[in-house]
């Protein structure tokens, strides 16, 4: 690739980015980075850094965008060693250095934009192991504070650094998910793999203590109860679990065990984004208890896949959702099963959430997080040449 003289040139730190280990934060990063060719201004040019890895599971990156491969190393340690050192010498070429994964490196030679997916370290630094926690505690202020801007997924994320950290408004800008569509095939052979026979709720998440999938299990539960004490037959209702096994997984299912739901519990692990469409579009409704979301990028997904959504009140949640699914206060698990109960009975009220879900959906379109991200280069590009 060659650049034009005046070139403004912008280089995305993807260091830090395992493929299929980082959730919402990978799938977060890279939509805008393959929506964001169609919004940049022909005068900044864009190279990415990562692993190897990252480039073979992201092919389509190699049409868009100059690549350089960090050297691959086996420990944690080493790739935060590389990155305070290798980025800074192969990237001193570049005008800007945006690093996408929360952390600015100590060495670095150009000016730097940060994204913060959450602030969740400083909020809930119980979540972290010790060293972990260490490190963030100290390298995300420090990170804030040396960033000429903070690239935000929510109005949420943005308050509570402004709330937290003292980072002035000037400095923050909220660029959301985004969301492709699926393409779906006429010939019916998207459809999703029967993993329950009969009505389900769907919660696709990796299996932190903050997504308390625990709540999710005791959700389905009480729905039981209820259907039970009411008169409606609920027994056939089951709950689906995707998303890498994380550290709560066979907590969870030994849960499930024992509160009598054997069968009707399903873990299915990762799985490819058209048949998590499909899972959606079958599922009775997204259940969603986690207690801290950046952004809460299966909300989107769903509402953008006619699934009806249950999300707790936590973080940007409500913000994400609006009117357009039933928010219940995080660890309400009644609250939870009565809303399922709703949606299980009620379809019109399915109904209506589907086409308000579809609604709100379109505030989210990638190419509109794509433009925003475009705008935060440009302004930085201006900054540079004055």
């Amino acid at each position: 690739m060659t650049f034009r003289t005046g070139t403004f040139r912008v280089g995305v730190n993807l260091t830090w980015l395992v493929p299929e280990v980082v959730g919402g934060s990978e799938e977060y990063t890279m939509r805008l980075l393959e929506a964001l060719p169609d919004h940049l201004d022909p005068a900044i040019a864009v190279t990415v850094y990562g692993r190897g890895a990252l480039f073979e599971a992201y092919p389509g990156l190699v049409d868009q965008y100059r690549l350089i491969a960090m050297p691959e190393v086996r420990s944690r340690v080493g790739r935060v060693v590389l990155e305070q050192t290798w980025l800074a010498f192969r990237g001193r070429g570049e005008d800007l250095m945006h690093h996408a994964g929360g952390t600015v490196p100590l060495v670095r030679r150009q000016a730097s934009v940060l994204t913060v997916h959450d602030p969740q370290p400083l909020d809930m630094p119980e979540n972290f192991q010790p060293l972990k926690r260490r490190w963030l505690g100290w390298a995300l202020p420090y990170s804030v504070a040396a960033a000429r801007l903070v690239v935000c997924p929510s109005q949420f994320t943005a308050e509570r650094l402004a709330e937290l950290l003292a980072v002035p408004e000037h400095k923050l800008r909220v660029v959301p998910h985004g969301h492709q569509p699926q393409a779906r095939s006429s010939s019916g052979s998207n459809e999703a793999p029967v993993v329950h026979k009969g009505r389900y709720l769907l919660y696709p998440a990796i299996a932190y203590p903050h997504k308390r999938h625990l709540d999710a299990v005791a959700t389905l539960a009480k729905l039981t109860q209820i259907g039970r004490d009411s008169g409606s037959d609920f027994d056939d209702v089951g709950l689906v679990f995707t998303g890498r096994p994380g550290p709560m997984l066979d907590q969870v299912l030994t849960e499930a065990d024992r509160l009598g739901l054997t069968g009707r519990v399903h873990a299915l692990g990762r799985v490819p984004a058209a048949e998590l469409d499909q899972l959606y579009r079958g599922a009775t409704a997204l259940i969603f208890p986690s207690a801290y979301e950046g952004f809460g990028n299966p909300a989107l997904e769903a509402m953008n896949s006619d699934c009806p959504v249950i999300v707790s009140d936590a973080g940007a949640l409500p913000e994400v959702v609006d009117t357009a699914g039933l928010v219940v206060p995080v660890g309400g698990v009644e609250g939870f099963a009565a809303a399922a109960a709703k949606l299980l009975t009620d379809q019109r009220l399915a109904d209506e959430l589907r086409q308000r879900g579809r609604d709100q959906a379109k505030r989210f379109e990638v190419g509109i997080a794509a433009r925003r991200l475009a705008e935060v280069y440009g302004e930085l590009a201006e900054q540079h040449r004055s």
